[in-house]
């Protein structure tokens, strides 16, 4: 069964721009030959500064390796200034999958 990973990250005010410019930057080669991966949504609240991503994976056991891969670990840190606090990370199964 897929699974959808949640990771809502608190981010200093203001900060929300820079947070996506860096995303943008890092996160498509963090995943381009992650077979198991199967899509994201970066989503922001600016009221609340926080940022959210909804990662599907194929199994939670693929997004682990992907997390404590060196890659993700020389990554994350280029992030850190621009958090305030570290990263709420939920694994739930995929349980309907809805598309139009």
């Amino acid at each position: 069964m897929s699974v959808v990973v949640l990771t809502t990250i608190p981010v200093k005010q203001g900060a929300i721009d820079e947070v996506a410019r860096l995303l943008e930057d890092t996160n498509r080669s963090l995943v381009r030959n992650e077979s198991d991966w199967l899509g994201a949504w970066f989503t922001a609240s600016s009221e609340r500064s926080e940022i959210t991503n909804i990662a599907h994976w194929n199994s939670a056991a693929a997004y682990e390796r992907l997390r404590n891969s060196e890659q993700f670990k020389a990554t994350m840190p280029k992030f850190a200034d621009l958090f305030t606090g570290p990263p709420s990370i939920s694994i739930n199964e995929m349980l309907v999958e809805m598309r139009p």
